[in-house]
């Protein structure tokens, strides 16, 4: 770290480094210099491996940016000449001005958050993202996990997640056959967003939002990203949803929204589940140290996220039929 500050200008002396809990793939540091005070991110080395990796990152600063100049409250990097990141000792770092505000907690939201959110969303969808459009970016690549291969490895690790995981294979390849279909139409209409924006990237400062972690933007069917968006600021990532604020969002967004809302939502609504079976995929390789060998507190972690994600789902799906109802009376 003090490499880092020193080879980035930060300061001379580093005051205090305090680690960030909360991030579920990278590791993110407070950092207090004599020159002032910054979040810094250790990339996670597994997704730095990929081909892909540093390309995402920088397709996403680009977005940030123009999100930036279209008045959209975005916290990116700090620039390092002119790179978005910095290699020391193989480790990869990102570094963000400190913003001092709270993440929500889901008791915390009021219809009021949820309102300012919905508006946010539209903003990010109206902007004209033609100067950074990436063909190759366009598609949404979906594929049918086999979810019986990791079966096997989850019962010989004894993972605490074992039977929860068994229980609900048969659920996991219907949602996967369905949500697959679901994107492969989504994909006729898309834009460029941020496609994270729940609760833990929003930092508020009184009613004053400020939007972090930029590093997933990339194309999405506008339509299905405000149904993501509502269920997360209604409460339904904690399997508590209030549809007060699930049509605040919803109402919000429409007024502000220069584009169609797509009237399929029956469809639309499973391409919501397919990022979800992505996260449980991507946690069962982590988890069971597939491909990279992980540490025992990035191991664990990934265990309690197939929980979370196998029972949220549930409950997602057991709340589709009112969802889809206020999404199609919503004016």
């Amino acid at each position: 770290m003090e490499e880092l500050i020193k080879e980035c200008n930060l300061g001379t002396t580093i005051k205090s480094i305090v680690k960030i809990t909360g991030g579920l793939s990278h590791r993110m540091y407070k950092v207090v210099t004599d020159k002032g005070t910054y979040a810094i991110k250790e990339l996670n080395s597994g997704i730095m491996k990929k081909d892909t990796a540093y390309s995402n990152f920088l397709f996403a600063e680009k977005f940030t940016d123009l999100a930036k100049a279209n008045g959209i409250p975005a916290i990116g990097t700090i620039k390092i000449g002119n790179d978005i990141m910095k290699k020391i000792d193989n480790k990869y770092y990102m570094i963000f001005e400190w913003i001092e505000g709270t993440i929500l907690k889901s008791e915390d939201i009021e219809e009021k958050h949820s309102e300012i959110v919905g508006k946010l969303l539209a903003k990010i969808h109206n902007i004209d993202s033609s100067s950074i459009d990436d063909d190759n970016r366009k598609h949404i690549n979906t594929k049918m996990y086999d979810w019986n291969e990791y079966i096997s490895i989850v019962s010989e690790q004894n993972k605490p997640y074992f039977q929860l995981y068994k229980d609900n294979i048969d659920l996991l390849y219907d949602l996967n056959k369905k949500s697959k279909e679901a994107i492969e139409y989504a994909n006729n209409n898309l834009v460029i967003s941020h496609r994270d924006l729940d609760r833990k990237n929003i930092m508020w400062q009184g009613d004053n939002p400020y939007i972090i972690d930029w590093e997933a933007s990339g194309y999405i069917n506008p339509t299905l990203e405000l149904i993501q968006v509502a269920w997360y600021w209604s409460g339904g990532d904690i399997e508590k949803i209030d549809y007060n604020k699930f049509e605040k969002v919803i109402k919000s967004y429409k007024e502000n929204y220069n584009g169609y809302i797509d009237s399929n939502i029956d469809v639309l609504i499973h391409a919501d589940i397919y990022s979800g079976l992505e996260w449980i995929d991507y946690n069962l390789r982590r988890s069971l140290c597939i491909g990279h060998d992980y540490d025992e507190e990035e191991v664990h972690l990934a265990e309690n996220e197939v929980i979370q994600s196998i029972n949220e789902i549930k409950y997602n799906v057991s709340q589709f039929n009112k969802m889809t109802e206020i999404l199609k009376k919503v004016d």
